[in-house]
This record gives C-alpha cells, structure tokens and sequence, in this order.
C-alpha cells in the first residue's frame, strides 16, 4: 500500500509548497492583492495541517509492511508539514493580541506630515491623516517607540539619518535638507508590503536637536506591530551613530 500512498503525499506537499511559494511572491511583485494572498497562504497552512494527518494515517497503516523507505518519508511529510503550519500559526498567535492600527509615531501630539508619499498612494490604499485616538493605543502597546534627543548639529544629524535609511535599502522618495525632512519607503521582509515612513529633524534648543519617526501601512487595518518595530530598531542604530560619534579617536588620544 505504501507505494501508492508515497506518491499521493509527494504530490500534495509539493501543491502545498507551491501554494505558499505563489501567495508570497504574488504579492510582492503586485500580481494580486494582499488580502489574496493571505487567503491563499491560510489555505496553505490548513492543507499542510491536513497532509500532517495523512501523514499519520499512512504510518500507521503501513506499519505492518515494514518498509523502511517509505517510513521514513512519510515521516519527513509529516516533520516539514508539522513545521511549516506551526511556523505560521504561532507567528499568528504572537501577533494577534496587537491593536489594529496601521500607523506609529514617535510624536502623537504633532506627528510628522508626510509631503511627497501623498502622491504615490492608491485611492484605495490607507489615508495618511493621523488618526488621533491610536495615541493612547500606541502608547499601551508601545511604550518604547519614542524620539531621540542629541546635542549633535542638525546638519550632522541629517547624514547620519540619510546614512542609515540607505544602509537599510529603503527607497528615498524625498530629501529636505534645510527642514530637516527625509521620507522614504520600506518593505516587509516576507510578503514585501509597502510602509511609508517620515524622518522629522527639529532644533528644539540651540544645542538640542530632537528626531522624530512616522511608519505608516499603505494596506491593511493592523500591522502586526511591524511598524512600532522598524522605528524602535532605526532609532537605536540611530542613538548608536550618534553615540559613537561621540567617542575620540584611540589613535587621536595617543
């Protein structure tokens, strides 16, 4: 009976494989929505749960034969599909206590306007207006998201930030320099959604210079924190910049 299953369970992995595969790079390249390929990689994730039992089934009922080939495939069907949908399914239950708000800043008193990504978005993708009762939400869930202060120049502030934005592989849609402005899109790094993001470089005090951060979705209610994420992570390789700007120069102190 193996010999009939073997195959069967080969072809099945391989659709689910191909099912993932498809609902991934679909959406990355744009060939449908997102909310498609979502549908497509729950799909994925339910046939993989379902092939996990015909796996089990089949090991159970070609036990007796004692075909150690086909044993140990069966197993390795039953070990990736375990694998695959548990991967997805703890991702899900990880995230899905997070708020569904799609858009972060640093500053919820006066958040950074985005200027130029205001002609780049799709009538049917999220307003940028700031929606101020996320502020409190925010604040819950993401305590940490907030902006850096530095006694460094403006000027020199602003290298550092264009710096990191390219080490990052963001795309830049808009540099001000004089108003200390910097927007620019990022992507997700699996389904590769796009997220606009707004650097504000403010003097505050003649030697105090402050940075704020906006992330917003282009599509989705919720971002699954993505977004509270990417700021927290920039600000600290930013911080870290400017604090190692800071230190002298080993050689220098000789």
């Amino acid at each position: 009976m193996s010999r009939y299953i073997s195959p069967v369970l080969y072809i099945l992995l391989m659709l689910v494989g191909c099912v993932a595969f498809i609902s991934i790079a679909g959406v990355r390249i744009g060939v449908f929505e997102p909310l498609t390929g979502f549908s497509m990689l729950r799909k994925s994730v339910f046939a993989s749960l379902f092939l996990s039992f015909l796996a089990v089934l089949s090991l159970g009922l070609c036990r007796k034969e004692k075909n150690i080939a086909s044993q140990r495939f069966f197993f390795l069907v039953l070990i990736v599909s375990l694998v695959y949908s548990t991967m997805w399914i703890g991702f899900y239950l990880q995230r899905s206590g997070l708020p569904q708000i799609n858009d972060i800043t640093t500053d919820t008193d006066s958040p950074p306007a985005y200027l130029n990504v205001n002609f780049i978005r799709k009538y049917n993708e999220n307003n940028l207006s700031y929606n101020p009762e996320w502020a409190a939400i925010q604040h819950k869930y993401y305590p940490e998201v907030l902006p850096v202060y530095t006694s460094k120049s403006k000027d020199f502030v602003y290298s550092v930030v264009t710096d990191l934005i390219e080490n990052r592989g963001w795309e830049v849609v808009a540099k001000y320099s004089q108003a200390g402005i910097v927007e620019a899109t990022a992507r997700t790094p699996i389904f590769g959604f796009r997220d606009d993001v707004v650097i504000r470089i403010t003097q505050i005090e003649p030697d105090k210079v402050q940075v704020d951060m906006r992330s917003c979705s282009r599509t989705g209610r919720g971002d699954y924190g993505v977004n509270a994420q990417r700021i927290e992570s920039f600000m600290s390789d930013l911080t870290g910049s400017l604090t190692r700007s800071s230190m002298p120069n080993v050689n220098s102190v000789r």
